[in-house]
C-alpha cells in the first residue's frame, strides 16, 4: 500500500509539471525520437558480432573482418552525431523549462501578501527559488537519460530473447531480486531527498540571517556562538547527504552483485550450450554473451537516473507550494483606479490580527485624517503603530471594520494605483544594489536627471553626492553599505520627493540617526511633507508638537486622540510619555 501511495504521489507531481512540459512536446518527441534511433544503433554492433566471429574469425575470411569493422565504424560517426544532438535537445527543454518555472517563481513572490513573507524564512524561500528549480532542470535531464536507457536495455533484452528465448529468460529469473532493491531504495532516496533540501532551506536561512546581522554579531562578539550554530545546521545537512548516499550505494552494489551471477549463470549455462548443441556455435555464445552484458552498463545506469529523480522529486511539491499559494490581497472586480486624494482617510471600528493567531494586534480603532493633515502616532514599542499605518497601502488587510478613503473603501481601489500614490520613509531604509542615481529614481523610472538632481537637493542629500568621485553614478553596494545611516536615509527621501505621493507615511525615519544626520533629515523630512497628509510614527518632539492631530496607541488600542496642548491638559498617558521620553 505504501508503495502504490508512493507511485500516485510521484505521479501527481509529475503531472503538475504539466503546463510548462506541453510548450514543448514536438521537441519532446523529437528528442526522444533521438534517443530511441542512438540507442539502437548503440546496440547495433551486436548483429556483427556473429559473422565476425563464425565467418571472420572461425573460418579466417578476411572480407567478414573487413565488412564488420567498417560497419562498426560507420555506426560510431552515426550514433555519435545523434547522441550530440539528443544532448542539445534535452538542454534546450530543460533548460526552457527551468526559466519558466523560476520566471513564474519570482512573478509569484512578487504578488504573495506581507503576512506570507511574516511567516516565511528568507533563505528557505531562496532555496525554493534557485535550488528547487534548478532541481527540475537535472529530474527533466535524468528523464531524458532514464528513456534512453531504459530503450537501450530493453532492444538488447529483445535482441537476446531473438537468438535464445530459453537461455535469456533462465539468467534473468535473478532479475526480480534487482527490482525488489530499486523499489526499496527508490522510496528511502525521495524521503532523505526531501530532508535534504529542507535542510539545505535551513542553512541558507542562518547564512542570509548573519550576513544581513555581520554588524550585530561583530558589536556583540558573538561569533564563536554563530559559528557553532552554523556548524550543527551544517552537520545535518551532512548527516542527511550521508544518509541519502547510503541508500544509493546499497542500491548500486545490489545491481552490481546482481549483474555478475547473471553473467555466471550466462557462461555456465552458454558454455554447455556451445559443446553440446552444434547448432549453437560460438558466435551465437558471443552474440548473447555480449547482448546480456550489454545490458548491465545501461540497466545500472537507469537505475542511477532513476534514484536520482526520486531523491530531487520532493522539489517539485517545494515549489508548487509556492506557486499554489493564492494571495489574498488581491484586485476587485471593477476596482476602481485611485489617481487624487481629494478629502479624508477614515478608520471605522478597525480591527486586525494575523492568520496564524487569534491575538489581536489593533482593536476598535476609529480616526480620521483629513486632506493635508500630520497625524503623529506615539506610543510605546509593540502597540500597534507601525501595522496601523502599513493597512493604508493595504501591505495588510483589515480583519474587522472597514477603511475608507474619500468615502471609499480602500478594497475598492486598484491595489498599484493606490500604492503609486502613497510615499514610505521607513526607519531601516532599504537601497538597492547598484547607482546612487537608480536609486533616488526607483520609483518613478521616466525621471529625468535634472528631476533626479532637484529631488535629491531638497532631500539635502545633493551635496554629499557630489562629493563623490562618480557623483550620482556612485555604485553604493548591495544595500546601501557603503553609505552612513543619514546618507541612506537621504536618499530614501529624494526617492519619495520624486515619486511625489499625496499621502506619507513615515515610519521613526530619524531615530536611529546622531544628531548632525536627524537635524539634516528632518529638514527633508518637512520638505517632504508640504502639503501632503502625513501618517507620522513619531520620534522627534517638534514633529509632534507641530502634527494637527497626536494619537496615542497602546496594546492595540487609541488611548488618547488631540493636539499637543490638549493632551497635555488632559494629563493623561500622552503627557507621561511627553515626560519621559520626549521632553529630554
Amino acid at each position: 500500500m505504501k508503495i502504490l501511495n508512493t507511485k500516485f504521489e510521484n505521479i501527481e507531481m509529475i503531472k503538475k509539471l504539466k503546463k510548462y512540459i506541453k510548450k514543448y512536446y514536438v521537441l519532446i518527441i523529437l528528442n526522444m525520437l533521438l534517443s530511441m534511433v542512438s540507442s539502437a544503433i548503440s546496440a547495433s554492433p551486436l548483429l556483427l558480432v556473429k559473422r565476425l566471429f563464425d565467418q571472420g574469425i572461425t573460418q579466417k575470411n578476411e572480407k567478414d573482418i573487413l565488412y564488420a569493422a567498417a560497419g562498426m565504424i560507420a555506426l560510431a560517426l552515426v550514433g555519435a552525431l545523434l547522441v550530440y544532438w539528443n544532448g542539445i535537445v534535452s538542454a534546450i527543454i530543460s533548460s526552457s523549462i527551468y526559466k519558466n518555472i523560476i520566471d513564474e517563481m519570482y512573478i509569484k513572490v512578487q504578488t504573495l501578501d506581507m503576512e506570507y513573507f511574516s511567516r516565511t524564512k528568507v533563505g528557505e524561500l531562496m532555496t525554493k527559488i534557485l535550488i528547487d528549480t534548478s532541481n527540475i532542470n537535472l529530474i527533466i535531464l535524468e528523464f531524458f537519460h532514464l528513456f534512453s536507457e531504459v530503450f537501450k536495455a530493453t532492444i538488447l533484452l529483445i535482441f537476446a530473447f531473438y537468438k535464445d528465448w530459453k537461455l535469456t529468460l533462465g539468467v534473468l529469473l535473478i532479475a526480480p531480486i534487482l527490482m525488489v532493491s530499486v523499489k526499496k531504495y527508490s522510496k528511502k532516496l525521495k524521503i532523505a531527498g526531501k530532508a535534504r533540501q529542507e535542510a539545505t532551506g535551513t542553512l541558507n536561512s542562518k547564512v542570509q540571517e548573519s550576513l544581513s546581522g555581520i554588524r550585530v554579531i561583530r558589536a556583540f562578539a558573538t561569533e564563536k556562538s554563530e559559528i557553532k550554530d552554523f556548524k550543527k545546521k551544517s552537520f545535518e545537512l551532512k548527516r542527511v547527504v550521508l544518509k541519502s548516499a547510503g541508500y544509493s550505494s546499497k542500491s548500486s552494489a545490489i545491481s552490481e552483485a546482481v549483474n555478475f551471477i547473471m553473467v555466471a549463470v550466462l557462461l555456465l549455462f552458454g558454455g554447455y550450450r556451445v559443446i553440446r548443441n552444434s547448432n549453437f556455435t560460438p558466435g551465437d555464445f558471443i552474440t548473447i554473451v555480449g547482448s546480456i552484458g550489454s545490458m548491465y552498463t545501461p540497466v545500472k545506469r537507469a537505475i542511477s537516473r532513476y534514484n536520482e529523480i526520486n531523491s530531487h522529486i520532493a522539489s517539485i511539491g517545494r515549489i508548487f507550494g509556492v506557486l499554489d499559494e493564492v494571495p489574498e490581497i488581491t484586485d476587485k472586480e471593477n476596482c476602481i483606479e485611485f489617481q487624487q486624494f481629494k478629502d479624508k482617510i477614515t478608520f471605522e471600528n478597525v480591527n486586525f490580527h494575523y492568520k496564524d493567531s487569534d491575538e489581536q494586534i489593533l482593536k476598535n480603532i476609529n480616526l480620521k485624517a483629513l486632506k493635508g493633515e500630520t497625524v503623529a502616532l506615539v506610543g510605546n514599542s509593540g502597540g500597534g503603530k507601525s501595522t496601523l499605518v502599513n493597512l493604508i497601502p493595504r501591505f495588510f488587510d483589515v480583519t474587522g471594520g472597514l477603511i475608507e478613503i474619500d468615502g471609499i473603501n480602500l478594497k475598492d481601489y486598484q491595489i498599484k494605483s493606490l500604492r503609486k500614490k502613497i510615499g514610505i520613509v521607513p526607519q531601516e531604509t532599504f537601497l538597492f544594489g547598484g547607482t546612487i542615481f537608480e536609486n533616488i529614481r526607483y520609483g518613478n523610472q521616466n525621471a529625468t536627471f535634472e528631476e533626479v538632481i532637484e529631488a535629491a537637493k531638497k532631500a539635502n542629500a545633493h551635496e554629499f553626492i557630489e562629493k563623490f568621485e562618480n557623483g550620482y553614478e556612485t555604485e553604493i553596494g548591495e544595500r546601501g553599505i557603503k553609505l552612513s545611516g543619514g546618507q541612506k536615509q537621504r536618499i530614501s527621501i529624494a526617492r519619495a520627493i520624486l515619486e511625489n505621493p499625496q499621502i506619507l507615511i513615515l515610519d521613526e525615519a530619524t531615530s536611529a540617526l546622531d544628531n548632525e544626520s536627524e537635524q539634516l533629515v528632518q529638514d527633508a523630512l518637512e520638505k517632504l511633507m508640504e502639503g501632503k497628509t502625513t501618517f507620522v510614527i513619531a520620534h522627534r518632539l517638534s514633529t509632534i508638537i507641530n502634527s494637527d492631530k497626536i494619537v496615542v496607541v497602546q496594546q492595540g488600542e487609541i488611548k488618547e486622540m488631540g493636539t499637543h496642548k490638549e493632551l497635555i491638559e488632559k494629563n493623561g498617558i500622552y503627557k507621561s510619555l511627553y515626560s519621559k521620553s520626549f521632553k529630554n
